[in-house]
């Protein structure tokens, strides 16, 4: 094994000694010296200056009084003396010019101290004394100790420097520079190399584990070598062709190992593979060999697995279909290599060329029976769209005339005076109401059997659907001298909560209505509770709608929920009724992921009740104040007309239809112009000044869709409130009406006071156009 020339550690050591020891003792010392030394020396100089001060400070004063100039000059000159002194000057106070002045220039080597003092003559001051020195003779002393310093530190420090490395090589280097000769023979399979070591600290311990490791490497070799051979057994007995594939960076193709079983299939020697796999490509059918060669070389270059299936022929004519599998990897130097084998696969081909065969006849029956399928599926959506066009089309032609007849009875018994007419009279209006209702469920259940029925999930009250609930059930319970109460859990009162709230109307409605109709007495309650906690984020609701009626009797119940089904057979001869209102219920329940149930006892009235969980938010809805308003829809509007006058536009076609409007709404004091068809009304809009427009949908000229967009293009028509009034009563029919730039919907038959309400809200503002589409 050869060895790559290295620097010495030694070597490496020693320098990193020498500087990392040396040189920061040198400075950190230096730098101490200096700091210290220095301030010492400044210090000292600044001492020598205050007695040279004090001295003349004390000698001059009788001196300078008696202007004895020669003895003064004595004791100055004996403070000249003094080699730093390099300046001294004595002035007098009464003449202001120098008495005395030494001043010896060429001693200024270095920095200057001043000092000055004041003469005095017991208080009097009688003259200024000035003393200058030089530093230069400090700066010196101070240089010379740091050389001192670095000469007598740096020289212990090498003596001990070498000590230590000396140690060092002897102890610890050599034993390791050993262990590295002793560690390349081992690298290099040389296990029957020895190690010379007597010592019994750590550099001993370090080579007796080397000499275990030794051992257990040679156990570790010997072991490889037995699997090496094992692994080539199993290699030359597994079934197809065990191979190492490798693909030089000049492009060559050549096996590392290939296993015997080359010979049977590509009658091949695995010695001559491992110089070139030329012979091998030629074994492959011609039609094949580019594609496994490109193959690899796509694997090659993504070093992604390479799977492919090839042909090779035999000696008898036939060929061979062989499935190559082997995963890439890129070794060091740049070449590919493959791991991988060859199997067997023609008899999975010829199984797979028959079951080709076979898929092909599936397939041409599958077809077969696609084409008869498409055929039923389309006779049954050309029976759906039948149906759908049948019950839209009996709901406009049924609700039409119905109109007439609810609106005339209503007005009829309006102006009726005698008590045997407007018995008459009522007796035709709840004819009418009853089959409306009929009607009613059948097209509802038609729309939940279609599964044509939209849930919305928009925030409602509870307060706000039993209020409704109440509001259209008083008018018939009031005929029957009922009363009709409500109980709301206080945890629920003004409580935002997200859900269906018309869908809950409906099934409480229908509870309420059924309620009304098996009461001859007393009161119907409605009443919603909570069942569990009221800070959970999803609530579970239970409405219940209680009676003081009939009651029914419990062999009865169970069938009262199911399809066309009543409590018994008499109930439908004294009540009426299809038997669907209650399976809708049902039905919508479910829908919302709830259910309903009855609780009743056989002359001990019932109790309806709808359970269902809905999501509540954190607001709190408070009820705003409002002034008590009259008790039907029909005063309200009536007032509402009173104070502010407005004129509306009815766009209907039919005479029976537009007698029954006006008179409906002139009732109510509100003026009503009339146009035939949907060009009139776009005309009328544009010349006239009208609050609303009540606009029929199936009109000649122009219908009621068109005539809405028209509508919305004008200035005029832009937030203008357009009602559409239809006779179909399904929820495409009131989508396409709202597509098309309506505000609201007023279902045919016109129920008077629905339709009071309705335009009480639009005229009062409190609701708002949103101004359609175009």
């Amino acid at each position: 094994m050869s060895r790559k020339p290295s620097s010495s550690l030694f070597a490496a050591l020693a320098l990193g000694a020498s500087i990392g020891l040396l040189l920061p003792a040198l400075i950190v010392g230096g730098l101490f010296i200096g700091l210290r030394e220095s301030k010492v020396a400044e210090q000292s100089l600044q001492r020598d200056l205050d007695a040279k001060l004090d001295v003349l400070a004390s000698s001059l004063p009788e001196l300078l009084w008696n202007l004895d100039a020669v003895a003064a000059r004595e004791v100055v000159s004996a403070i000249v003396k003094s080699p730093e002194v390099v300046r001294v000057t004595v002035s007098d106070a009464s003449q202001g010019l120098p008495f005395i002045e030494h001043h010896l220039p060429e001693r200024r080597l270095g920095q200057t101290l001043t000092g000055e003092r004041d003469i005095l003559r017991g208080a009097t001051r009688i003259g200024h004394l000035q003393i200058e020195i030089d530093d230069h003779l400090s700066t010196a002393a101070v240089l010379r100790q740091r050389w001192l310093y670095g000469a007598t530190v740096g020289g212990q420090l090498l003596v001990s420097l070498a000590l230590v490395l000396w140690l060092l090589n002897s102890r610890l280097f050599r034993p390791l520079r050993d262990l590295g000769h002793f560690a390349n023979d081992l690298a290099g399979g040389r296990f029957n190399a020895k190690l010379q070591h007597t010592r019994q600290d750590e550099i001993g311990l370090l080579g007796g584990h080397l000499e275990h490791m030794r051992d257990a490497l040679q156990q570790q070799f010997d072991a490889q070598r037995a699997l090496i051979e094992r692994l080539r057994g199993m290699a030359e007995t597994v079934p197809g062709v065990v191979y190492q594939l490798r693909l030089a960076v000049d492009g060559e193709f050549s096996f590392s190992y290939v296993s015997e079983a080359v010979r049977e299939y590509f009658l091949l020697d695995s010695s001559e593979l491992g110089r070139s796999a030329a012979a091998w490509f030629e074994r492959i059918h011609p039609d094949d060999r580019a594609l496994v060669r490109e193959g690899l070389l796509a694997s090659a270059r993504s070093l992604s697995p390479w799977q492919q299936e090839f042909r090779t022929p035999q000696a008898d004519g036939s060929v061979r279909w062989i499935y190559g599998n082997a995963i890439a990897q890129r070794e060091a130097d740049g070449n590919v290599l493959w791991h991988g084998f060859l199997t067997d696969i023609s008899r999975q081909r010829r199984d797979a060329l028959e079951l080709e065969r076979y898929r092909h006849h599936l397939e041409e029956l599958v077809e077969a029976r696609t084409a008869e399928l498409a055929e039923a599926t389309q006779a049954a959506q050309a029976a759906s769209l039948a149906k759908s066009s049948f019950l839209a089309n009996m709901s406009h032609e049924i609700r039409t005339p119905m109109n007439a007849i609810i609106g005339l009875t209503y007005l009829a018994q309006s102006d009726a005076v005698e008590p045997a007419q407007q018995q008459r009279l009522q007796k035709v209006a709840n004819a009418a109401e009853h089959l409306l209702s009929v009607i009613n469920n059948v097209l509802d259940f038609s729309k939940i059997e279609a599964g044509k029925v939209q849930l919305e999930r928009r925030p409602f009250t509870v307060d706000e659907v039993l209020d409704n609930v109440a509001n259209m059930t008083a008018q018939s319970a009031a005929a029957k001298r009922l009363r009709v109460e409500t109980d709301i859990a206080p945890a629920l009162s003004g409580r935002l909560l997200l859900g269906d709230p018309q869908r809950i109307a409906e099934v409480l409605l229908n509870f309420a209505g059924n309620a009304v109709k098996f009461t001859e007495s007393g009161f119907v309650r409605l009443a919603a509770r909570l069942d569990g906690e009221a800070t959970s984020p999803r609530l579970t609701l239970r409405f219940e709608v209680q009676d003081s009626g009939i009651g029914i009797a419990a062999e009865a119940q169970a069938r009262l929920f199911q399809d066309f089904e009543q409590a018994d057979s008499s109930t439908t001869r004294r009540y009426g009724g299809t038997g669907l209102g209650l399976a809708i219920c049902r039905r919508l329940a479910e829908l919302m992921g709830g259910r309903v149930g009855v609780d009743s006892t056989l002359g001990g009235g019932s109790t309806f009740w709808f359970a269902l969980a809905v999501e509540a938010t954190t607001q709190v809805q408070t009820p705003p104040a409002a002034p008590p308003r009259p008790h039907s829809a029909r005063e309200r509007l009536a007032e509402l007309a009173r104070s502010q006058p407005r004129r509306i536009l009815l766009a209907e076609d039919n005479a029976v239809n537009q007698e029954v409007a006006v008179a409906l709404i002139g009732s109510a004091g509100l003026t009503v112009d009339v146009a035939v068809d949907g060009r009139q009304a776009v005309d009328m809009v544009q010349a006239g000044d009208y609050a609303l427009v009540l606009m029929d949908v199936q009109m000649p000229v122009m219908d009621g869709l068109d005539a809405t967009r028209a509508i919305r293009r004008l200035a005029k028509g832009a937030a203008l409130p357009i009602l559409a009034m239809t006779a179909n009563a399904f929820d495409e029919e009131r989508q396409r009406c709202l597509d098309a730039g309506m505000d609201d919907h007023v279902a045919k038959p016109v129920v008077a006071e629905q339709l009071f309400a309705t335009l009480y809200d639009w005229l009062s503002g409190a609701r708002t156009s949103g101004k359609g589409k175009a």
